[in-house]
């Protein structure tokens, strides 16, 4: 793949492109029928930002478009995360049921005259499943409400316009001259590789590798068509890793966001609320050892190393 003439033009070219997928994303965002606008759209702007620290030295004034993404990134933040606390509810504790039968509620069976027939070795208690869906749907109506303030909020006040703003970067210049974009990448890209393959002993760790990987996993992306075919496979792996690491992190939220939520609910729900937090924490020891089982596959294997080969070529020095 022939390389772009020099660092100038592979940075105009890679932040146009994500600019223009910034655009598009903003467009999309009144829309509240189109599920992947707000997470395209915070996509974009991070892409936006690892631009901002890759070509850092074409840019005027980076630091100041850096901290205006960041910021930008914080405003959609909150809709996005209740758009995913919604998605994980779903699909971890099931869909809400629509139901106004109260049967198996102690508190109610008794003005009905029915008998609670409990098994003297069962430590369920009667009215706890209805108790759960009571629950249950309170996390959901929340978040759901939750969706809807902060989708208002972004479309009535300035915050929509200040992010379309950010569509339009910094001028670019040349600041050195010659230097060809694979050379940029030699210099960058070691470091990331570095920090991404640093060991995780605990979940503090695992996300703070989670964050490292996708850094690594942008920037190889920036500086695609200076690297060696290899990138593409090492891409791959990486969006795998990103994804393992991401849904734990995402359970991991959840199940605090849970229990916070307990504190605001009346006693009775308590319990049922107790269960749900359980079941996510379980879900989450489940995506916690499969996202260990395949950093620990990689790293045993010496993968970070042929990856960081695979793109950048071994023994090869390219013109700089």
């Amino acid at each position: 793949m022939a390389e772009p003439a020099n660092c100038a033009a592979l940075a105009a070219e890679a932040i146009q492109e994500r600019a223009e997928k910034l655009s598009w994303a903003l467009a999309r965002l009144p829309l509240a029928s189109d599920p992947e606008a707000v997470h395209d759209a915070r996509v974009a702007l991070r892409r936006l930002r690892a631009a901002s620290v890759g070509w850092t030295d074409w840019l005027g004034r980076p630091r100041r478009w850096r901290r205006r993404l960041r910021r930008a990134e914080s405003e959609l933040g909150q809709l996005r995360d209740a758009e995913v606390r919604l998605e994980l509810l779903d699909e971890v504790l099931g869909p809400v049921a629509v139901s106004s039968d109260r049967s198996d509620d102690p508190r109610t069976a008794g003005s009905r005259g029915e008998a609670l027939v409990l098994s003297a070795g069962s430590r369920i208690r009667p009215g706890l499943r209805g108790l759960e869906m009571e629950a249950r749907r309170a996390l959901a109506d929340n978040t759901s409400a939750a969706i809807e303030a902060h989708r208002a909020r972004i479309l009535a006040s300035g915050v929509l316009t200040n992010l379309q703003r950010l569509a339009s970067p910094p001028e670019l210049h040349d600041a050195r001259p010659g230097l060809f974009p694979a050379a940029l990448a030699e210099e960058q890209l070691p470091k990331l590789f570095k920090r991404a393959e640093k060991g995780a002993s605990n979940d503090v760790d695992l996300h703070r590798r989670r964050r490292e990987i996708r850094k690594l996993r942008y920037r190889l992306e920036l500086f695609a068509p200076a690297l060696d075919p290899g990138h593409k496979a090492v891409l791959q792996e990486l969006r795998s890793l990103q994804g393992l690491l991401g849904r734990f992190h995402d359970l991991v939220v959840l199940a605090e966001w849970i229990q916070g939520s307990s504190r605001e609910r009346r006693h009775e729900l308590r319990p049922a609320l107790r269960r749900l937090t359980l079941r996510v924490e379980l879900e989450q020891q489940v995506a916690r050892e499969a996202a260990q089982t395949e950093l620990a596959r990689l790293d045993q294997a010496g993968w970070w190393a042929a990856a960081r080969a695979a793109c950048l070529g071994v023994g090869e020095r390219r013109p700089g």
